[in-house]
């Protein structure tokens, strides 16, 4: 095989590495996401219930690591967000939701936009092969 054909079938197989390597931090990416939407649609329904919860009543709060503190609802549709820094916001259980909502709605705008890329990395992937195969048939 001549240099020059040597060094660009050297070149496609580097370019086919990145590509899986590309596509795999994508497909990593996308199982991240999903995992947040579901998280999301759980805090979604978590929201939902507390309509029906009335005040006084007692309930458990997670302090993280599975520990809980008993506590007591003094008002279910006064919700703490905190909207970055610790600086917390009081909204009610429909704008709360419409806020958790709303980022379901951008998650998942991510995950098809990085689906789209997905597919065009592995249609550029196929295409290098193709190429790479044909190189090393002649």
């Amino acid at each position: 095989m001549p240099k020059s054909k040597n060094e660009d079938l050297q070149k496609k197989y580097l370019e086919l590495q990145i590509i899986i390597e590309q596509i795999s931090q994508i497909q990593q990416q996308i199982n991240s996401l999903q995992n947040n939407i579901f998280e999301l649609s759980n805090l979604m329904e978590s929201i939902s219930i507390l309509k029906e919860i009335k005040k006084d009543a007692e309930s458990f709060s997670s302090l993280g690591s599975n520990i809980f503190v008993k506590t007591k609802i003094q008002d279910a549709n006064e919700l703490f967000v905190n909207v970055g820094s610790n600086i917390f916001v009081v909204k009610d259980l429909e704008e709360t939701k419409l806020l958790v909502s709303s980022q379901i709605n951008r998650v998942d705008q991510v995950i098809r936009e990085s689906e789209i890329k997905l597919n065009q990395l592995g249609e550029d992937g196929r295409l290098l092969e193709s190429e790479i195969m044909e190189m090393t048939n002649k």
